[in-house]
Order: structure tokens, then C-alpha cells, then sequence
């Protein structure tokens, strides 16, 4: 979809330039029709539309916004695409153009290691919105569309900002935390208002950290969730104003829906460009948090007998899982508190000094119990719940020798 996409952006920015950037007289700057890469048909578009006379544009309907919001889709299909997606269609009915604005970039799923690695790139593109919309219709995943009243300086002013960064082409790296679709539709409607406020009215978002917002957005993917929140970076956990928390494509709508600019309600629903079955999302029965318990369980059943085996197998998957975290760390761009957390529990460490446990073993498990205790008691979430009942696996693995050989040290000073 994206190659498709470049293609067709190649060829329409040009187009649109003539919207925002023409003299008063009708004539676009850089006219050529060389420069519009051999596209033809657009250089005749391009034509044809100089040859209108200059329209009215501070005319409420000289540009059409709108917020499109596709629904969630399955994590096999598009791993980003499991909290929806956001994008927006600008409209100008005096020069017949329709088209949709939206980040996209490579496929996660065929490139997980790359995506890690920080070398997937994303960009701006503009598509006609018939076409650009057939591939949801493929996919049979519904698009709702919202209507977004702005002043009509402020909409001619967002084509212009459109327009300037789909000619950038995908050169942005694939960073959600700074390019996620929700949030950089609410970048652009900003600097589009220049300065004119969104008043925003109460919403539940208020009192969450943006963690726990894309945490809420995963609820029933919970493999994800538990990964998204261990390498979300710092900034997901400092507090903001509103329209920063807007990262989730449903929390955007409903939240502008509420909302005023002006005095005027900013978003009305307009109805679904594409109607699509609900998609099988449901909450996998084997979750972090079962298998979590799973372990707990067995190793407190193994805290009361003389075998060894079960504390040495968790001591070195703790050694391996320590192996993957440094390597992230090494070929990360960014490394969030949360991910360090979870390295103070899964580490090498502990295996490489398991012979002299007897000297440390206590005071690491009333460490890792003092941070289940602090993170369980914090107002806001920095952690998936799952990692802290795995602590306290760790916790009995590490603690029970001590506490075993104190209780043999008292057992023989009564004998004395």
C-alpha cells in the first residue's frame, strides 16, 4: 500500500500547492509541468484548475476538514494498527479535490528487528479518498468520518502545512511516540489555528498518564501491551496538558467531539466512509498475567522441598531474558524507565554469582520486594502488573536460602 501511495503522492502535491500557495491571480508557484515527474494527467489537471478564476477563500466551504478513524485491526495484520488509525480528508469543492492526508509507513510485521533498531521509515502522503479508502474496504475494516469546524483561514492554512510535508517522502523514522497518527493530526490542527485555542471540555483522560492511556488501548491484546508499556520511553509518563494525551485514534474523536474553538463544537460525526464487520479482537486465555501466576505458583511449591532444577531453570531464563534486554538497550534509540525497572529483575547477573548467593541473595530479594511494594502503590502505572507477581517468584528464589539457614541458626542456638 505504501509504494502505491508514494506514487500517487508524487504526483498530487503539485496539485495542491494551488490551493494555498498561488498568488492572488490564480497562477501556482513552480507552474511547470516538468517538474511534476512525467505525470501527466496532473499537469493537465494543474492546467485546467489555473484556468479558474480566483475563488473566495475565506468562504466557509472553500476547504472541507475532516477526522477519519478506522478501526482497530488484528495484530497479525498490522501490529500498529491494533489501536486504529487516524488520518484526515481535506476537501475543496470550487477546484473538485478530495483527498486523504496519513502517515504511513513500512510494514512492522516484516520488519519487527528493523522497527526495533530504529531503521524503519515512515512519511506524509495524500491519496484521493476514493482510492485511498479501497484498501479498507479490502480489509473490510470501517472508517468513521468526523466533521472538524475551524475558522476558514485556519483550513486553507492546514492544506498548505499538508502540503509541505508530503513532499518530504518517507524519510522519518518510524517513531510513534513522535509521529503516531492521532497525535500528529493534533500537531498539525494547532499550528493550523495559530494560536486560536481548543477548549477542551473534562474528560477521563485528565487524571491518566499517556502510558496508562496506550495501555487502556490494548487491554485485549495483552502481549503487546506488556512490551508497548516496557519500551514506551520517558515521555509516555510526564504529566501534559490533554492535548498531548491524544494518541489513541477513538480518544481523539470522542475528546474533540466535546470540544470548542471559537465557541463552535470542533468535531461532528458524519458517518462511516466504509462500513466493515467488527474484527475478532478478543483476549487471548493465555495472558503475562496467568502465566505470571503459573510460575509463582510452582515455585513457591518448590520453596519447600530440597530440589534445585526448578530455581536454576528460572535463575537462567532471568540470565537469558537479561541477554535480550542489553542487546535492546545497545540497539535502541531510546530506553525508557520502565525498561530499566524490568532489568533491575530480568538480568545475567544473578547467574553469574548464583555460587555466592548466600552473601547477596537476601538483601536482592528485599530490593525487588521494595520495588513490587513502590511501583503497586504508585498513582500512575509505570509497569505491567504481570511483571511485578514475576517478582515475587524471583523474591522466594532468592530469599528462601537465607531464610532457611537463619531459621537452621536459631534451631541450633535453642539446642545449645
Amino acid at each position: 500500500m505504501t509504494r502505491k501511495i508514494a506514487i500517487l503522492t508524487l504526483g498530487v502535491a503539485a496539485v495542491m500547492s494551488l490551493l494555498c500557495v498561488c498568488p492572488q491571480k490564480g497562477y501556482a508557484v513552480n507552474a511547470d509541468p516538468a517538474e511534476d515527474k512525467g505525470n501527466a494527467a496532473v499537469a493537465t489537471d494543474r492546467e485546467q484548475l489555473l484556468l479558474l478564476p480566483e475563488p473566495d477563500r475565506s468562504a466557509e466551504d472553500f476547504v472541507r476538514v475532516s477526522l477519519c478513524i478506522a478501526d482497530p485491526t488484528s495484530w497479525r495484520q498490522d501490529v500498529l494498527g491494533t489501536a486504529g488509525h487516524a488520518f484526515l480528508r481535506l476537501q475543496c469543492p470550487y477546484y473538485s479535490l478530495d483527498y486523504c492526508f496519513s502517515y504511513e509507513g513500512e510494514r512492522v510485521n516484516d520488519n519487527l528487528h528493523r522497527y526495533i533498531t530504529g531503521e524503519t521509515k515512515m512519511g506524509m502522503f495524500a491519496v484521493r479518498t476514493d482510492e485511498y479508502i479501497e484498501d479498507y474496504r479490502r480489509w473490510n475494516r470501517s472508517v468513521h468520518e468526523y466533521f472538524i469546524d475551524l475558522p476558514p483561514e485556519a483550513e486553507v492554512r492546514l492544506w498548505e502545512i499538508m502540503d509541505n510535508h508530503i513532499t518530504d517522502g518517507i524519510t522519518l523514522r518510524q517513531d510513534l511516540n513522535k509521529y503516531g497518527c492521532a497525535i500528529t493530526v493534533v500537531r498539525y490542527i494547532k499550528r493550523a489555528l495559530a494560536g486560536v485555542p481548543i477548549v477542551y471540555a473534562p474528560s477521563e483522560l485528565d487524571n491518566l498518564t499517556r502510558r496508562e492511556i496506550g495501555y487502556r488501548s490494548l487491554s485485549n491484546h495483552p502481549w503487546l501491551r506488556l512490551t508497548s508499556m516496557i519500551f514506551t520511553d520517558n515521555r509516555y509518563d510526564r504529566f501534559c496538558p490533554i492535548d498531548e494525551k491524544l494518541i489513541v485514534p477513538a480518544d481523539l474523536a470522542t475528546v474533540w467531539c466535546e470540544a470548542t474553538v471559537e465557541g463552535r463544537r470542533m468535531a461532528t460525526y458524519q458517518g462511516d466512509l466504509v462500513s466493515g464487520a467488527p474484527i475478532d479482537n478478543s483476549k487471548p486465555w493465555f495472558t503475562p498475567m496467568l502465566l505470571a501466576a503459573i510460575l509463582l505458583i510452582i515455585t513457591f511449591a518448590f520453596a519447600f522441598t530440597k530440589y534445585r532444577w526448578w530455581d536454576i531453570s528460572m535463575v537462567v531464563l532471568q540470565a537469558i531474558g537479561g541477554l535480550v534486554f542489553i542487546y535492546l538497550w545497545i540497539v535502541m534509540k531510546e530506553f525508557g524507565n520502565a525498561a530499566y525497572l524490568v532489568m533491575a529483575l530480568i538480568n545475567p547477573l544473578p547467574l553469574l554469582l548464583w555460587k555466592w548467593r548466600k552473601y547477596w541473595g537476601l538483601l536482592y530479594a528485599a530490593l525487588l520486594l521494595a520495588g513490587v511494594v513502590v511501583l503497586a502503590l504508585l498513582p500512575h502505572m509505570m509497569v505491567d502488573p504481570a511483571v511485578l507477581v514475576l517478582a515475587l517468584s524471583y523474591i522466594v528464589i532468592y530469599s528462601k536460602d537465607s531464610i532457611k539457614g537463619l531459621a537452621e541458626k536459631r534451631r541450633k542456638a535453642k539446642l545449645t
